[in-house]
């Protein structure tokens, strides 16, 4: 049996879901955040179908205590996606709508 697994960045400025079955993108969603994240959070969900989902960014705790679900950072999630995406890779740089990050990467893909 397949699984799908939903990943959930809950940002100051939008929210976006991926959902990835057999290593390929199979579903996505966009919205602003606007004053209620977690109506964002219910927008974006909405009808979509998986087995584990994890979130990450600003709102990830609101989500973490609303839906019982695990986070990372948005520090850590951008490393282990960047690294598979693009091995090798040793530098990241994400201007976000709060605030903007540069990620040093290691030979092994660590922060």
């Amino acid at each position: 049996m397949t699984m799908r697994f939903a990943g959930i960045d809950i940002g100051s400025r939008s929210i976006e879901l991926v959902i990835i079955e057999n290593g390929q993108v199979v579903d996505q969603e966009q919205t602003d955040t606007g004053f209620d994240p977690l109506n964002g959070v219910k927008t974006v969900l909405q009808g979509k179908a998986f087995d584990r989902i994890l979130a990450t960014g600003y709102g990830r705790n609101l989500f973490e205590v609303s839906y019982e679900t695990p986070t990372v950072t948005e520090i850590k999630a951008y490393a282990r996606g960047v690294w598979h995406l693009f091995p090798g890779q040793k530098a990241i740089l994400d201007i976000g709508g709060q605030d903007s990050k540069a990620i040093a990467l290691t030979d092994k893909g660590r922060v």
